[in-house]
């Protein structure tokens, strides 16, 4: 899949939902890494315009989207900016009908209404801790079999290191490695959006 920010989409039939990043531009070049590994003729839009938008204004972004498009929206965020019970009364608020029908580690999949459109809203949280830097320390120890700590420092040392990026790493990880490095049903949430 291709991550498309602020552009039009050349087939529209070919957007299969929309991203809002919670975090920074970071997180948004780790996830298009990641969006490579799946069908290439799909597009997921990016439409926002600022950077960081954490939890309320991630939502919101949601909100409007699904109101206007009726498409899902894949919201990625770490773990430091992710409460759970503010999350459930951001539901509440911004949709007339929300249903979780799926709640596992670092993944809400919630069936949401806003007006008269209904949609899947996805929530991939990022880190166990505290932010996406956990992700890439595990994906390194996947890689390579070694320990690094989770913080950008270490990881640009490591990576600098051995002259990579970690969107090298991502796009070679074999695909049981990105089960165990990402939330998984986030992963297979990915592959169902890729054969959409």
């Amino acid at each position: 899949m291709k991550l498309v920010r602020g552009e039009v989409v050349p087939e529209p039939a070919a957007h299969v939902g929309f991203m809002v990043v919670g975090d920074g531009g970071h997180d948004e070049k780790v996830m298009k890494a990641l969006f490579k590994r799946f069908d290439d003729e799909k597009f997921v839009l990016m439409p926002q315009d600022r950077p960081s938008l954490k939890l309320v204004g991630s939502v919101d972004l949601a909100a409007e989207l699904i109101g206007r498009f009726g498409k899902d929206v894949l919201i990625v965020i770490d773990k430091e900016f992710f409460d759970e019970a503010r999350f459930e009364s951001l539901l509440k608020q911004r949709f007339s009908n929300y249903e979780v029908t799926r709640r596992d580690d670092g993944f809400w999949l919630v069936k949401v209404t806003r007006g008269p459109r209904t949609a899947n809203l996805c929530v991939a949280v990022m880190g166990t801790r505290k932010d996406i830097w956990e992700v890439e320390a595990a994906i390194i120890r996947e890689f390579y079999g070694e320990e690094v700590a989770p913080t950008e420092e270490e990881i640009k040392r490591f990576l600098r290191e051995r002259g990579v990026k970690i969107y090298d790493l991502i796009e070679r990880l074999k695909d049981e490695s990105l089960d165990r490095v990402f939330p998984r049903q986030f992963i297979g949430f990915l592959k169902r959006w890729g054969r959409t």
